[in-house]
C-alpha cells in the first residue's frame, strides 16, 4: 500500500515536471523501468516522455532479488574520471586542485540528440545555483539543456550533481532526501554518492556493482555552484582544458563590491529570449509584456513592507549603465551607475541565464553594491529588503522600454559573435 502510494507520488511529481522534447520535432527517448543494456538494445526504447534520456545506467533485477544481468559502466583499465569539488575563489593554481578532487564517475549515458544546444555550446561550466542556497541537507533539482539533474553536497561538503532520475524506477531522486552526503530515492531507497554510483539498495537481497546515474563535473567557486556540462572524457589534457575555461572566467563580485542580493527565477521563455532582453541586443521603443516569476528563491517573499521600501530605495537615484560584458555560458555582468546625489555610487550585476527546457529558462542574478556601510549587518536585518530590490531591478530589465547600442553595444556584438560559434548550423 505505501509502495503504491509512493510510486503515485512520484508519478505525478515526474509529471508535474513537464518533461517534454527538445523543439525540432524529436521525440524524447524513455527507457525500460528495469531492464539491461542487453534488453533494451534487443527489445528498444520504451516513450516515457522524459527529457535527456537515451539508455539509462538501470539494474536488471529478478523477481527474488538476484542480479540477472550485471551492467558494468566503465571499460577494463579506464582511468577513473572525476566531478566536484569546492574551489578557491577565482585562483589560477586552484584548478589542479579542483580537477583532483572530483569523484570518479561512468562515461556519460546521455543521447545527444535528445539534448538542447549544440556541444560547442554545452561544453561550458554554468553557474546552475548560489553556492549559499546549497546548505547542507539541501538538494537543488534544475534543468539544464533538456535534462533533469540535482546537486547537492556529500559528507564533506563538497558539491556534486547527478542525474535527477533514479536508476531503478526512473522516480526523481530530488524527491527523496540527503543521507550522509547521499541522495536517497523515495520509492526505494538506492541511494547514489557524488560521482552517481548507486551504494545502497535496500529494495533487493544483495547490491549490485556498477550501478550508476549520469553525474556532472562541479566546481564551487566565487560563490557559485557550477557545473560542466560537455562530456567530460578521461583524458587528462581534455580535462586540463576545461579547467582552463574555468579559469578564464571569474565570476565574483569586483574587489570594493559586496554582494547584498542573490535571486534566482524560472521564466516562461526561451534563454535566446531573456538574454536579448537582457542585453538589449536590438533595443526595446516600448514596454513588453509583464513576465511571471517562478521563485526559487526562499528568501523572496510577498510582504508588501519589504516591498514599499525597496520601492523607496529604488527611487532615490537614477539608475545610469556605464559598461556591460558577455562572457561564454550566457552569463552578462554590467556595472550601473547611481546618480542624483552625493558621492560615486555603482552597482554591479550579474546575470546567468540558462536554457532548462523547451520554452524555459532559468536566471541567477546577482546585485552587489560599493556604497552601503556595514553591508553584512544591513543585509541581515534587510535582506528581504534587498531580495525586493533585487526582483524588482530584475523585472524592470526584462520588461521596460530602452534603448540598445551605448554601453551594451559591445557586450551586444560578443553575443551575436558567440552564437554563431556554438550555431550547429
Amino acid at each position: 500500500m505505501a509502495t503504491s502510494a509512493c510510486a503515485s507520488a512520484c508519478a505525478a511529481a515526474a509529471s508535474a515536471r513537464a518533461r517534454v522534447p527538445p523543439a525540432g520535432g524529436r521525440g524524447a527517448s524513455g527507457s525500460p523501468t528495469c531492464s539491461s543494456r542487453r534488453t533494451m538494445a534487443s527489445a528498444g526504447p520504451t516513450n516515457l516522455g522524459s527529457r535527456g534520456r537515451g539508455p539509462r545506467h538501470v539494474a536488471f533485477v529478478s523477481a527474488d532479488g538476484g542480479a540477472l544481468d550485471e551492467p558494468s559502466s566503465t571499460s577494463a583499465g579506464e582511468p577513473s574520471t572525476a566531478s566536484s569539488s569546492t574551489a578557491a575563489r577565482s585562483s589560477p593554481a586552484s584548478a589542479a586542485s579542483a580537477l583532483a578532487s572530483i569523484p570518479a564517475m561512468p562515461p556519460s549515458q546521455l543521447d545527444e540528440k535528445y539534448l538542447m544546444g549544440s556541444r560547442a555550446e554545452r561544453e561550458q561550466w554554468f553557474p546552475v545555483a548560489f553556492a549559499a542556497d546549497l546548505g547542507e541537507g539541501t538538494m537543488i533539482p534544475f534543468d539544464l539543456f533538456n535534462v533533469p539533474w540535482v546537486a547537492f553536497r556529500d559528507e564533506h561538503g563538497r558539491a556534486g550533481c547527478v542525474k535527477d532520475e533514479c536508476a531503478h524506477r526512473a522516480c526523481p531522486i530530488s524527491l527523496g532526501k540527503l543521507v550522509d552526503g547521499k541522495v536517497q530515492c523515495p520509492y526505494h531507497g538506492w541511494e547514489y554518492t557524488t560521482g552517481g554510483e548507486c551504494v545502497k539498495m535496500p529494495s533487493i537481497k544483495k547490491l549490485l556493482p556498477d550501478v550508476f546515474v549520469d553525474a556532472a563535473p562541479v566546481v564551487e567557486r566565487d560563490g557559485l555552484i557550477r557545473v560542466w556540462t560537455g562530456k567530460w572524457s578521461a583524458d587528462a589534457e581534455t580535462q586540463r582544458a576545461a579547467m582552463r575555461k574555468l579559469d578564464e572566467r571569474a565570476l565574483a563580485a569586483p574587489e570594493g563590491f559586496t554582494t547584498m542580493a542573490e535571486v534566482t527565477v524560472e521564466l516562461p521563455m526561451e534563454a535566446d529570449e531573456a538574454m536579448e532582453r537582457l542585453i538589449a541586443v536590438a533595443g526595446r521603443a516600448t514596454p513588453t509584456e509583464k513576465v511571471p516569476f517562478t521563485r526559487i528563491d526562499t528568501e523572496i517573499s510577498d510582504d508588501v513592507f519589504p516591498k514599499m521600501i525597496a520601492g523607496a530605495l529604488r527611487s532615490l537615484r537614477a539608475a545610469e549603465p556605464r559598461e556591460t560584458r558577455f562572457l561564454p555560458t550566457r552569463v552578462l555582468e554590467s556595472r550601473v551607475a547611481l546618480e542624483g546625489g552625493p558621492g560615486d555610487w555603482n552597482i554591479h550585476q550579474m546575470h546567468a541565464v540558462l536554457p532548462a527546457r523547451p520554452g524555459r529558462c532559468r536566471v541567477l542574478f546577482r546585485m552587489s553594491t560599493d556604497f552601503v556601510l556595514l553591508p553584512g549587518v544591513a543585509r541581515s536585518i534587510g535582506g528581504r529588503v534587498w531580495s525586493a530590490l533585487a526582483e524588482m531591478v530584475l523585472h524592470e530589465q526584462l520588461e521596460a522600454a530602452r534603448a540598445g547600442g551605448g554601453h551594451a553595444g559591445q557586450a551586444a556584438e560578443s553575443y551575436r559573435e558567440w552564437m554563431r560559434e556554438v550555431s550547429p548550423n
